[in-house]
């Protein structure tokens, strides 16, 4: 894997700093305070800019990567250069878990894709750790499942439901503005938002503008408006 030579802005993240981090990880929640300590004293702070690539799909899994600030993105690649949106990572979730379980090549490429800060933990620390805890080791069982569940159902979604049917789907689905129940803002771009439904950015926008019509929803330029979310819940079955 290329070698990324980003760092942490303002300078590194002293052992305390990567230790409250940690502790505000969802995987981590119950895990005791020392083994954080010892994670924190082998974690290694980042920082990438937007666009910017932290690994390769194929490289080999040698670590689990926690995201402290911004956002990142799981994409799986054709050998002619399509890909397909996994997902999209936040503050407090990780990427890695099933290469900690198996210690096997990375099963995507994942990108910055807003300016992140990251946390890396070597594969070896984490295993350690959750021999010592049983709640570190629930944590990362539920982890895997979670994503099993949700490539499963996306796995049908893509056979079972039309381009509409999946773009209703993928607006029920993104996080709502705060405060605002029915406002979706995104930083995925239109070309990203295709791919997570595995359609063209023209087909994304067709969809879009026939909700629009129906009065669904209205499309801005950065939020999409949810009108009518029950029609939405509805068209998709």
């Amino acid at each position: 894997m290329t070698q990324i030579t980003s760092s942490w802005g303002g300078g590194m993240v002293d052992e305390q700093g990567r230790a409250r981090a940690l502790s505000r990880c969802r995987l981590f929640a119950g895990v005791p305070e020392a083994d954080l300590q010892r994670l924190a004293t082998v974690a290694t702070a980042r920082r990438y800019r937007r666009g910017q690539l932290l690994v390769y799909e194929g490289d080999p899994g040698d670590s689990l990567l926690v995201v402290v600030e911004g956002s990142l993105k799981a994409v799986s690649s054709s050998p002619h250069g399509e890909e397909l949106l996994l997902a999209v990572v936040e503050p407090g979730e990780t990427v890695g878990e099933l290469t900690v379980a198996d210690g096997g090549a990375r099963s995507a490429t994942i990108a910055a894709l807003t300016d992140a800060t990251v946390l890396r933990i070597p594969r070896e620390a984490v295993l350690s750790a959750a021999e010592r805890s049983p709640a570190l080791t629930r944590a990362l069982l539920d982890s895997l499942a979670s994503t099993v569940r949700r490539l499963t159902g996306h796995a049908a979604d893509l056979v079972f439901l039309d381009i509409p049917r999946r773009v209703a789907k993928l607006l029920l689905s993104l996080p709502r503005a705060d405060g605002d129940a029915v406002v979706v803002r995104t930083r995925l771009t239109q070309a990203e938002l295709a791919d997570r439904v595995g359609a063209s950015r023209q087909s994304l926008n067709a969809a879009l503008q026939g909700f629009q019509r129906r009065g669904w929803v209205t499309v801005g330029s950065q939020e999409i408006r949810l009108h009518d979310v029950d029609a939405l819940h509805r068209f998709v079955g």
